[in-house]
Parts: structure tokens; sequence; C-alpha cells
């Protein structure tokens, strides 16, 4: 069961000015800066962000229900950029310009290189007005592929379940059935369990609901029917 999509990551490109003139750059959104963070960032503020990177996660920035409708209960308790933007965006800003001196920024921290100058350039040009935008050209959404799903079910419904997204964004999904939740707050392979046991007898349908932060899609995984 996989629904597929590519897109290509931009980089934040000076528009060309009139001879004499200094050159009018464009406002990166959310579709530039993504590259970025990703690269340099979300090792420490992406899923493990509560453990890593104070519980801000800057692999989305939005993640809310309207959104990613169900997917977005993965998220849990970390903070995304759309709830508090300009002052996050703000101090990331501030963080990888060294401050006071320094010769070094702040964020990424050593033994991490200090970011290129064009990347540095286009984060401080967004954190200046961190809009989200349209997502890139071709971005399509993260797939799901099921393995060892059963028909029938008797006290305990497994299989596992595979989160990718084909651009290479972070991704969050949820697995639902008779009213339970399994979260999957990172793309990767999950060993998804339901206790089954307390279940009325019958089919019993399963659903899923993928996001990466631009959209979201649903699949119906196919009914299981409860045995006991």
């Amino acid at each position: 069961m996989r629904a597929t999509l590519r897109h290509v990551l931009l980089s934040s490109l000076p528009a060309l000015a009139a001879c004499g003139n200094a050159p009018a750059e464009r406002t990166p959104t959310w579709a530039d800066a993504a590259p970025i963070f990703a690269g340099a960032c979300n090792g420490c503020h992406g899923p493990t962000a509560p453990s890593t990177g104070g519980g801000y996660r800057f692999d989305f920035f939005d993640a809310t229900p309207g959104v990613c409708g169900d997917a977005a209960l993965a998220l849990g308790a970390n903070v995304v950029l759309a709830g508090s933007s300009a002052l996050v965006a703000a101090q990331i800003a501030a963080d990888v310009v060294p401050q006071d001196g320094a010769t070094w920024p702040r964020m990424p921290p050593q033994p991490s290189p200090v970011l290129p100058s064009w990347e540095t350039g286009t984060l401080e040009r967004w954190a200046a007005q961190p809009v989200k935008g349209p997502p890139p050209a071709g971005n399509r959404p993260p797939d799901l592929t099921v393995t060892g799903y059963p028909s029938t079910a008797g006290d305990m419904l497994a299989f596992t379940a595979v989160l990718e997204d084909p651009d290479g964004d972070s991704a969050i999904g949820v697995i639902e059935a008779n009213g339970l939740a399994y979260l999957m707050n990172r793309p990767g392979s999950f060993a998804v369990a339901f206790d089954s046991s307390a279940w009325p007898a019958g089919a019993q349908p399963v659903s899923a609901v993928l996001c990466d932060g631009w959209t979201s899609t649903s699949f119906q995984l196919g009914a299981v029917t409860v045995q006991h």
C-alpha cells in the first residue's frame, strides 16, 4: 500500500538586478529553509527533540491537525515553528551567527562546521519573515509499506509498518483501529501492535494517516476479522 512522490529541494537564489544596483534578494520560504535545517539541525531538532533539542522540532514548519489531520497526534508535546514562528525564528537567526565578539556561532554546536554563508544568509532572511509558502514543486506525500498484515486477529493485532517519504522529508503518521492509535513520530520501521482481546468479534477496519508537513494522506489498510 503505497503513495509515492518526489520533489526537488530548492535553495534560495538572489534575483538579478539592473546593472549598477545591488541584487534584490527574494524572501525565502520554508521550502528554502527546510533543507538547511535537515542537513544541520534536525539531528537534534528532529524526532529526538524531547531529549536532544529542548522539545523543538525543526523538521516541520506546521504539523497541526489542520495540515496533518490525526497524524498530528504523533508530534506529542513537541513544538514546531508555526506555533511560535517569530520568536523561535529570531532565536535561530541569532544562533547561527557569532554574537558579542565570539568567533563561533552557538549553532550548529562544535565540532560541527559553521554553516556556509549562503545558508546562514538564507536562514537570516527567512527568520525575518518566517513564512511557510507553497510546497516544493512536485512534492508528494509519504509512503506506508505494511508487511505481515493479518486477515484475522485474536487477542493481538500485530504487523510491521514502514513509514517513508520519497522526497527525504521528515514524516509522521498514525495507524488507527477500534478507537486506538499507534503513533509514528518519524520515518522508519514500526512493530505495530494493538491489544484486541476486548474488541468485539467481527470485521474491524484499520486506517492510517500520514503527513510530511505539507499535506496529509489517508489509507484504508483493510478490515481484520477479530475472532475470540
